[in-house]
């Protein structure tokens, strides 16, 4: 029986692959550049993220100054 529990989000941290291919944890807050406008966020603003969730369909969200956005709409900045 495996026991194996995958965790790779909590609302304070999730595991990201950088651009030498080595997997670390990333802790909140952590900014973003934002790819698309979206509600008051114009497209390339840098913004914090503050937490991660997901929705009813594992869709990664990202709480951003109070609200909660997909996280296609932005690229990590740091990592």
């Amino acid at each position: 029986m495996d026991n194996q529990i995958d965790l790779n989000y909590d609302s304070y941290s999730m595991l990201v692959m950088n651009k030498q291919s080595e997997v670390r944890r990333l802790y909140t807050p952590f900014s973003v550049l934002s790819i698309e406008s979206i509600d008051d966020i114009k497209m390339g603003c840098i913004l914090y993220v503050d937490e991660i969730y997901t929705d009813e369909d594992d869709i990664l969200l990202y709480k951003i100054m109070g609200n909660l956005y997909c996280y296609k709409y932005f690229i990590i900045m740091e990592y």
